[in-house]
Formats: C-alpha cells, sequence, structure tokens
C-alpha cells in the first residue's frame, strides 16, 4: 500500500497576512486608474487620450525604478522595500487634491509608480520565499489573486469615493494604504542572513550565481526567455485596461463597468485551481489553451456591439489571462536561485510594466487609424506571437529542466 505523499503547509499565517496587505495594496492601486482621467477631466483637461497618457507616466516610473527595487530587496531586506512602497503609495494620495493641472497628476502619479515598483516586486519575491518550494506554483498563483481582488475591487470603488468628491477618492487611498502598510508590519518576515552570506561566499566561486556586473545586479538573465513571453501576454492586457471604457461609451454601452466585475470574477475562479491545474497536468498543458482563450477574447471583442458580447469577451480573456501570467511568473522564479529572486522578480514586472505601456500606447495608435473594432480584434495577433515564442522558446527550456531533475 503506497503512503500518502506530504504536502508541505502552504497556508501559513504569514503567508495569509501577505495575501491580505498585498490586497490592500493592490485596491489603493486599481482606484485610482479610471478616476484620475475624470480629475483631469474635471480641471479642465479635454484631450481625450489623457487616459493613456497617464498610464504611460505611471508605467515609466515603474519601469524605471523595478531594477533599483529589485537588488535593494536582494542586498537589504524585502519587507522594508515593501513597506516604503505602501508608505509612497498612501502619502502621495492626497496630494492630488492640491494640483490644478495634468503636469501636477503626473507628478505624483509617478511617485506612486515608484511605490507601486517597489511593493509589488518585494511582494512577489516575498511570496516566492514563504511557499513550499514543492507548491511554489500553486503559491504564486494563489499570491496573484491579491491582484485580481484588488482590481475586483479598486476600480468600482474608486469611482463610488469620486461621484462623492475627489477628496473621499484621495483620503480613501489613503486610509486603504494606511490598512496595507499595518498589516504588513505585523507580518513575521525576515530572511535568514546565514542564507544571504552562504549565497554570496558561494558566488565567489560560482560567478554565475550572483550579479558580477552592474547589468547583472539590475537584471536576472535566467528569466529573460519567460519575459519574451510575458511582453506579448501582457501587451493586450494594458491595451484593454486603457481603452476598453472609452470603447464601450463609443459602442454606447452604459454600464462597461460591468466589464471590469466580470473580467475580475473570471480572473478570480481560474486562479483558485491553477496551481493544483499546473501541478496535476503540467505547465505547458494549461499555458497553451490559456493563450488560445485569451485569443478568442480578443477576436470577440473586436466584435463588441452589446454588453453581453463584452462580457463574453470579457470571461475568455480573464480565463485566460487567469492562467498564463500566473505560471509564467513561477516559471520564472524556477529558473533563477533563490538569492536572486528579488532581481528576478523586478526584471519580470519591468517586462510587464513595459508590456502594460506599450499596449496602450499602440492600441491608442490603432484606435486613431483604424478605429475601436479593428483595433481590438487586432491585439489577438499578440498572443499569436506569445503562442510561438512559448512553444519556441520557453516550452524547450522547461523540456530539458524536467529532464534533468528526472536524471
Amino acid at each position: 500500500m503506497k503512503r500518502k505523499s506530504y504536502r508541505e503547509p502552504l497556508w501559513t499565517r504569514k503567508f495569509v497576512l501577505l495575501l491580505i496587505t498585498a490586497i490592500f495594496m493592490y485596491i489603493t492601486t486599481f482606484m485610482f486608474i479610471p478616476t484620475l482621467p475624470l480629475f483631469a477631466r474635471n480641471l479642465g483637461v479635454t484631450d481625450p487620450s489623457v487616459g493613456g497618457i497617464i498610464i504611460l507616466v505611471y508605467t515609466i516610473s515603474c519601469l524605471a525604478s523595478r531594477a533599483i527595487w529589485g537588488d535593494t530587496a536582494d542586498h537589504w531586506e524585502r519587507k522594508p522595500v515593501y513597506l516604503v512602497g505602501v508608505i509612497i503609495m498612501a502619502t502621495a494620495a492626497p496630494f492630488f487634491g492640491l494640483v490644478s493641472s495634468l503636469g501636477g497628476i503626473l507628478i505624483i502619479r509617478a511617485l506612486q509608480g515608484i511605490g507601486f515598483s517597489a511593493s509589488s516586486t518585494s511582494g512577489s519575491a516575498i511570496a516566492a520565499d514563504l511557499v513550499p518550494a514543492s507548491r511554489l506554483t500553486e503559491g504564486i498563483g494563489y499570491y496573484t489573486l491579491a491582484n485580481t481582488i484588488g482590481m475586483a475591487l479598486g476600480p468600482g470603488l474608486g469611482l463610488n469615493m469620486f461621484q462623492r468628491g475627489s477628496w473621499w477618492l484621495f483620503g480613501a487611498g489613503t486610509l486603504i494604504g494606511i490598512i496595507s502598510l499595518v498589516t504588513g508590519l505585523s507580518l513575521n518576515y525576515e530572511r535568514k542572513q546565514s542564507s544571504v552570506k552562504k549565497s554570496s561566499s558561494v558566488s565567489q566561486t560560482a560567478p554565475h550565481a550572483k550579479a558580477n556586473s552592474k547589468l547583472d545586479m539590475l537584471f536576472e538573465k535566467s528569466v529573460m526567455p519567460t519575459c519574451l513571453v510575458i511582453l506579448f501576454t501582457i501587451m493586450p492586457y494594458g491595451a484593454i485596461m486603457a481603452y476598453i471604457a472609452s470603447y464601450g461609451i463609443n459602442q454606447g454601452i452604459e454600464n462597461i463597468g460591468l466589464y471590469f466585475s466580470m473580467y475580475a470574477l473570471s480572473l478570480f475562479v481560474v486562479r483558485l485551481g491553477v496551481g493544483r491545474l499546473s501541478d496535476r497536468y503540467g505547465i505547458t498543458a494549461i499555458i497553451i489553451p490559456g493563450i488560445v482563450l485569451m485569443f478568442c477574447g480578443l477576436i470577440v471583442l473586436g466584435w463588441a456591439s452589446n454588453l453581453t458580447i463584452f462580457l463574453i469577451s470579457a470571461i475568455l480573456f480573464g480565463l485566460g489571462f487567469g492562467v498564463v501570467f500566473p505560471l509564467l511568473q513561477a516559471t520564472g522564479y524556477v529558473f533563477c536561485s533563490p538569492d536572486r529572486r528579488g532581481v528576478a522578480s523586478a526584471t519580470l514586472f519591468a517586462t510587464a510594466d513595459l508590456a502594460y505601456g506599450l499596449g496602450a500606447l499602440i492600441l491608442g495608435i490603432g484606435i486613431k487609424f483604424l478605429g475601436y473594432a479593428p483595433a481590438f480584434g487586432g491585439l489577438a495577433i499578440f498572443t499569436v506571437v506569445a503562442l510561438i515564442l512559448y512553444i519556441s522558446v520557453l516550452y524547450p527550456r522547461l523540456k530539458k529542466r524536467r529532464n534533468v531533475s528526472k536524471q
């Protein structure tokens, strides 16, 4: 009779606290995405592309600071980096109420981008540290629920607060940031210095194990193939987040906000089981259908003429993206050494930042020359490229690593 294999505990007190603080951090982030363009309009900014401009500045600030935060998280401590990021995001929020121009909005949003970069980079690295190695894919899948819940609650909460008055929005952003900070402070997490020192001494005899140049201190080379696939996976997502509301209004849809809710619900449902599915059937068997679902969702979006079709697209794209991104993220951590997870996390998220901004920028240009429907439908091309890159670049590395581990 076979003995039942022992499964290391995943839902520890530390992991639960990390998930809670991350949820509030992501709510703070997402509540400003649909509301800042409206706030800018109240200040007299009439340019319809203002939403894309705000997202682009936010993305650039995230991207520019990712590498620094990642290296700091590896060589200092991850928890302080996370908390510093939350403090920056929370304290910046009230200053929106003091600005009177788009330039002021962009400066403060850029500061929030720097804070979000710190928290999201170190938070993911902490999650990878806390999750048992045997359940890494499953654990990262659960951790990404923080992003999903933040996306589900943040935009609606932000719009509700903004309707009450702009100061309600800025005050709520600060309060939720404080809740995230307090929860983060209660997280008793500290990497063992002995392990850090040990990996440092090993790196002196094995140069590949740790950064040997300034470039290596900022970017983790082992995750670059993963980043290549992530780039073309995130671009459609960034485009949708930036322009789906405008697309819905252009199509005469009154309740386009339901797209975000249905999308987030689909993410939540699929991410509850993505880790277990990948452990049972393998990462590739889940990622490829996920990319296909994203493709189908984007094709449907190109034909959307009523709310029902928009919601069908949200379900398809949400189910696909919900499995693809967390599995790609977990794949990146598999290829890097534990003492490089901070830099690896920064590299992965920097790629996501770049893709997010590029997607919004490219779709904006497409809308200008082609119109909303053709431009949104054309986003499906990016998923085709992502699928080709996964099969030709990333899958062979995963297969090789699996074969080596069996030897």
